[in-house]
């Protein structure tokens, strides 16, 4: 497994989905991920402070409330163009779970918590999608001009 971190966000150049990128060991990732889970993570990654917590946050506190520890996020498969994820949690009594999860949930926890993100090397292995940059968080020009372009059947079943 290849150990690695978010370095941005970024669109898919040929399907202009959000994708997630990362970064470890000399290799690299983009994976595509929800509108949703984009802005948690950047959430997360930024330290923003928002009056309610988001679902990952509420995940984090839950977790905390009752002794368990995130110790490390997999991404374990890529099938289909889809990538598929585990929680690796211990217990309060030192048991470890692995519990199935998108990966973009996983990496939102993750970053959160600062718990390592691992990627089997048979999925880095896989072809992937190209990816262009997203604006950075502070180019408020660039975020606006990108959800201008964006049509209502970018968000999938989600309405906004």
């Amino acid at each position: 497994m290849i150990e690695m971190e978010v370095t941005g966000l970024g669109v898919d150049s040929s399907s202009d989905a959000t994708v997630l990128l990362l970064e470890g060991e000399g290799e690299s990732l983009g994976m595509a991920i929800g509108l949703a889970e984009a802005t948690s993570i950047a959430k997360a990654l930024d330290q923003l402070e928002l009056q309610r917590p988001l679902a990952h946050d509420l995940l984090q506190d839950v977790m905390g409330a009752v002794g368990a520890k995130l110790c490390q996020i997999e991404v374990v498969d890529l099938r289909d163009a889809t990538y598929y994820a585990e929680l690796i949690v211990e217990d309060p009594a030192g048991v470890i779970h692995r519990i199935d999860s998108r990966p973009s949930d996983a990496i939102a926890l993750a970053v959160r918590v600062g718990a390592p993100i691992l990627i089997h090397e048979h999925v880095l292995a896989k072809e992937r999608p190209a990816v262009k940059e997203f604006p950075s968080p502070a180019d408020k020009e660039g975020w606006k001009k990108l959800l201008e372009e964006m049509e209502p059947e970018d968000f999938g079943k989600y309405k906004m």
